[in-house]
């Protein structure tokens, strides 16, 4: 088994004793460079933070967590497709902080994965500072109030404790991952293989597999009923190549060529491993084709498959070759996110409109304003941001119904409810996609007043109006 998967000292600069390539040891100049890397990081994390505009995704945790109440639902949330351990966190912070407090949290633990990363990679300077600007971890993987964060968490956790040669510690770090995000079962099955390889008691890891079998199995129990995913059958192999070219980030770079070229940037960097090999590309494989089947070309999931590249990359040992393999998959996604953290400081929450805050002041305060007779959400994802940062439940612009999360099972984007043509008016709108919407309101004698609009960098332009 030691052949298959090198030896347990295979890990960083000082490389394993049957690696050709041995670097000198880490000096004090890449002590200092990783230090003011985790400091721009870090710095850089608390201003995108406190600019951060919320969206979707975090609200709806947010409210899901802080308003079901029956026992059940929390345990399988309703139509939603998560295991449940974020949002039993969500809760207890609840208990102290308020939505548009709690969602600075995440920055401090980004943080706390820079420190980290750095003592995981201490020496690799290029890996470091790529990795922490590469787009998933200097975004959603950061300070992002999803839980992403913590997952990131749990991958460092269980490297740091494999390599003091505590492998079920650290496959327990992990089997908790997989109770963060159904997703993080990926880079767990490639784990419990390695662990195998490496000659691990199998049996001392059945009790964090079942653990991680337990919380996926809630996870699929929670997605039943949800209408937005799959599965997908038009342009499936389309979309398969598109998800395994997935370090191109952007669309139009996507597609079979690049598939191909990052395939053999694997093969040629774990050559040396090769059921090290098939594993990763078997798991990469049947990812990229599951979530093709499902989401069709899935980009938001995409981390996933990074992380694992990563994950294979430190337990076989970082040489000269498997650092350029890196770099390669690492590079297109450090451009892409050091342009999306310009974006996002360019057009920061302040700049924003408060579209709650303007219809409540266009209604008059003390008017007897009610956000759940007098406003209106269009389309349902419209309402979880201002139901989350201001506790409110608004009327549903596609179903009539009264809301503050979306619900999966009745998701209707494009419908407009008869009721909100035939509204007594004035009442007031805060919608995604107006355009949509403004003409059938206008063709049904309805003059909209535009109080305000927001560009969300995440769910795009929405605006506020007065409907008269």
């Amino acid at each position: 088994m030691q052949a298959a998967t090198g030896s347990k000292s295979g890990w960083f600069r000082a490389g394993s004793p049957d690696e050709p390539h041995v670097p000198k040891a880490v000096s004090r100049s890449d002590d200092v460079a990783a230090l003011v890397i985790v400091a721009a990081y870090s710095a850089l994390q608390i201003a995108l933070a406190i600019a951060h505009v919320p969206w979707l995704d975090e609200a709806q945790a947010w409210l899901l967590a802080t308003r079901l109440e029956a026992p059940l639902d929390l345990l399988i949330l309703p139509n939603e497709g998560h295991p449940p351990l974020w949002h039993w966190l969500l809760r207890a912070i609840s208990t102290v902080f308020e939505f548009d407090q709690a969602r600075y949290l995440n920055a401090g633990v980004a943080i706390v994965n820079a420190w980290l990363l750095a003592r995981l990679l201490r020496g690799e300077t290029i890996l470091l500072a790529m990795m922490l600007f590469s787009f998933s971890v200097v975004q959603f993987w950061g300070y992002h109030f999803r839980p992403y964060t913590l997952v990131f968490t749990c991958i460092l956790a269980a490297l740091l404790l494999d390599r003091d040669d505590r492998p079920v510690a650290a496959s327990w770090a992990l089997a908790i991952a997989c109770a963060l995000h159904f997703f993080s079962g990926l880079l767990f099955a490639f784990w419990v293989i390695w662990q195998w390889m490496k000659g691990t008691k199998i049996t001392s890891l059945i009790a964090p597999a079942l653990f991680a079998a337990a919380f996926g199995m809630l996870a699929v129990l929670s997605a039943l009923g949800n209408q937005t995913a799959g599965p997908e059958s038009v342009g499936l192999f389309a979309s398969f190549m598109h998800n395994m070219s997935w370090p191109l980030i952007l669309p139009l770079l996507r597609g079979p060529l690049a598939a191909i070229v990052v395939v053999a940037a694997l093969v040629v960097g774990f050559r040396d491993r090769p059921a090290l090999l098939a594993t990763l590309l078997t798991l990469l494989v049947a990812f990229a084709f599951g979530c093709a089947l499902v989401y069709g070309r899935s980009p938001w999931h995409a981390s996933f498959m990074t992380m694992l590249c990563f994950v294979a990359a430190m337990v076989a040992g970082v040489t000269p070759v498997r650092r350029w393999m890196l770099i390669l998959i690492l590079l297109p996604q450090v451009v892409i996110g050091l342009v999306a953290v310009y974006q996002r400081l360019a057009n920061p929450i302040w700049l924003q409109d408060d579209l709650y805050a303007l219809v409540a002041e266009d209604a008059g305060a003390g008017a007897g304003f009610d956000p759940e007779r007098d406003l209106v959400g269009w389309p349902d994802m419209a309402i979880p941001e201002w139901a989350a940062r201001y506790d409110i439940r608004m009327i549903n612009g596609n179903n009539g119904r009264i809301i503050d999360a979306v619900d999966w099972t009745t998701y209707e984007p494009g419908r407009i409810d008869a009721t909100m043509l035939e509204r007594p008016r004035p009442y007031w709108l805060i919608c995604y996609v107006c355009e949509r919407l403004v003409g059938p309101l206008q063709e049904n004698g309805a003059t909209l007043i535009e109080l305000g609009q927001k560009n969300g960098f995440d769910n795009g332009e929405s605006k506020a109006f007065r409907v008269e």
